[in-house]
């Protein structure tokens, strides 16, 4: 998650900086310099929903997911479609509410789900690795 947060606040930085950058170039048309920041602070207010679902529909997973080896799938090991995927992003807020209590409830769950899993009828899964590699030990014995 820390990956993808910091994948989506560099994202939301340009978007905010393209909008405040236009208000300064635009100064003269006074419609145009509010419109564009104002677009661009609606963007950047959906750019995590759509991150999420979008990500999770098409590779079922975001860059951190990848990073760490993970990937989401139905509770039967399938793809889990768009509208799965979008509802597991909505159910995010479920698990965030209440002090992030959906998210620590992987902790206790014998099946490692947060609520929005449960939610969405989700589970992450560690992808295997790719036959020949092999780990190695940072220091040598």
């Amino acid at each position: 998650m820390a990956i993808d947060l910091g994948v989506l606040t560099s994202a939301i930085a340009v978007v905010g900086l393209g909008g405040a950058a236009a208000e300064l170039i635009l100064p003269r048309w006074t419609w145009l310099a509010t419109a564009i920041p104002a677009v661009a602070g609606t963007v950047a207010s959906l750019m995590p929903l759509a991150y999420f679902a979008i990500a999770g529909a098409i590779a079922g997973r975001t860059v951190g997911k990848a990073v760490m080896g993970l990937r989401v799938v139905r509770l039967d090991g399938r793809r889990i479609s768009a509208a799965r995927s979008l509802l597991r992003t909505v159910a995010y807020l479920v698990s965030a509410l209440p002090l992030f209590a959906g998210f620590l409830w992987v902790l206790v769950d014998g099946e490692r789900r947060g609520w929005h899993d449960h939610i969405a009828r989700t589970r992450v899964v560690y992808l295997p690795r790719p036959s020949g590699v092999t780990t190695r030990p940072l220091v040598a014995d």
